[in-house]
């Protein structure tokens, strides 16, 4: 499959709640997340971040694997704090999606998500901020300040993390909006 709609991430999360039966939390991110919750029209993978017990997490690994590959669609681990430090009160700030069949799924911290987008930089990454900017998913003035929380955390984060870069990255950002905080 080339790219991935909305549609067809709500047949993986059927065909997912089919396969596993336990309890558990599933988190949908980046472009995955923005298919359901903004004007975004396709994403290449679906990227995810798994809470189940410890007994259950090689099932849910599994049926992950199996659904993945019958419906040729892209599954990733990947979730923000793999990339940034998060900010205060992300957990709060999941937004719940739907139940199926014994999973919970949630969008992952929209301001983690445009974070971690930010601090990666590329285009497409940009067009997601704004996106979720301009869809009210997040606030700019309130972006701004998890940013600037989590700015001095950055570079004992770890290798991939430069503050200078992050903080150029999120300039540019601003300067593309032609917002300025005040």
């Amino acid at each position: 499959m080339d790219e991935i709609t909305g549609h067809e991430l709500t047949g993986f999360l059927n065909q997912l709640a089919r396969c596993y039966r336990h309890g558990g939390r599933l988190y949908l991110v980046g472009g995955s997340s923005l298919l359901l919750a903004a004007s975004k029209t396709s994403t290449l993978d679906v990227d995810i971040k798994i809470e189940t017990t410890p007994e259950h997490y090689g099932e849910f690994i599994r049926c992950l694997r199996q659904v993945s590959r019958q419906l040729q669609i892209p599954v990733e681990e990947a979730s923000p704090d793999q990339f940034i430090p998060l900010p205060p009160g992300y957990a709060e700030r999941h937004r719940f999606i739907g139940r199926y069949g014994s999973l919970d799924v949630f969008h992952f911290d929209f301001y983690s998500m445009a974070l971690s987008k930010i601090h990666r930089g590329n285009e497409k990454d940009f067009a997601d901020v704004t996106a979720m900017i301009s869809q009210n998913l997040i606030e700019l003035a309130r972006l701004r300040s998890h940013f600037e929380i989590i700015l001095p955390q950055v570079a004992s984060f770890s290798l991939r993390s430069s503050p200078e870069d992050f903080a150029a990255k999120f300039d540019l950002l601003e300067k593309r909006l032609s917002v300025r905080p005040r």
